[in-house]
């Protein structure tokens, strides 16, 4: 097997794994707001998805996709397409490491402990940070979900 090959390889699985789990947390995210009484554990879970298997994949692909350059001899200042898609790749990442992790952190801190109850004794609401939280988690997840999908139509169909 030649070495572009096995650089394609390795940087399609990476893309996989990397991106595949962000479609996943708006399901996640939902479903904690339907069930509040277990929204620190979908915090949690998405924020492990996140550190340690969706960032480390996806600077991984940098070392991939360099590798793949290099293999194909391919230059990214002559491919507009590669060069576009090398800076939105800069900032997903520089977003999702600076922005939305920090996010995803607060989350689980914000969700640790349950809601004060109401006057009456009734169960709480989430504060209002947790939902301008809630808010970012999300705005964010669909701004970096734009950026993958916008890489990969990129690598995909080359159009420029």
């Amino acid at each position: 097997m030649d070495l572009v090959r096995v650089f394609l390889f390795l940087h399609a699985m990476g893309a996989i794994v990397a991106f595949g789990p962000i479609f996943a947390f708006p399901l996640i995210g939902s479903t904690a707001q339907r069930h509040p009484q277990h929204a620190h554990f979908a915090a949690i879970v998405s924020e492990v998805i996140e550190r340690r298997l969706v960032l480390p994949f996806a600077m991984l692909q940098a070392v991939s996709g360099v590798g793949l350059i290099w293999a194909a001899g391919i230059s990214p200042f002559a491919n507009l397409w590669l060069a576009l898609g090398i800076v939105l790749y800069l900032i997903a990442i520089g977003y999702a490491t600076a922005v939305q992790a920090k996010a995803a952190e607060r989350m689980v801190a914000l969700t640790s402990t349950p809601p004060t109850p109401g006057p009456d004794g009734a169960p709480g609401g989430p504060s209002p940070e947790i939902l301008a939280t809630a808010r970012k988690l999300q705005q964010g997840g669909l701004f970096l979900s734009g950026l993958v999908v916008a890489i990969v139509v990129l690598m995909v169909t080359k159009p420029f």
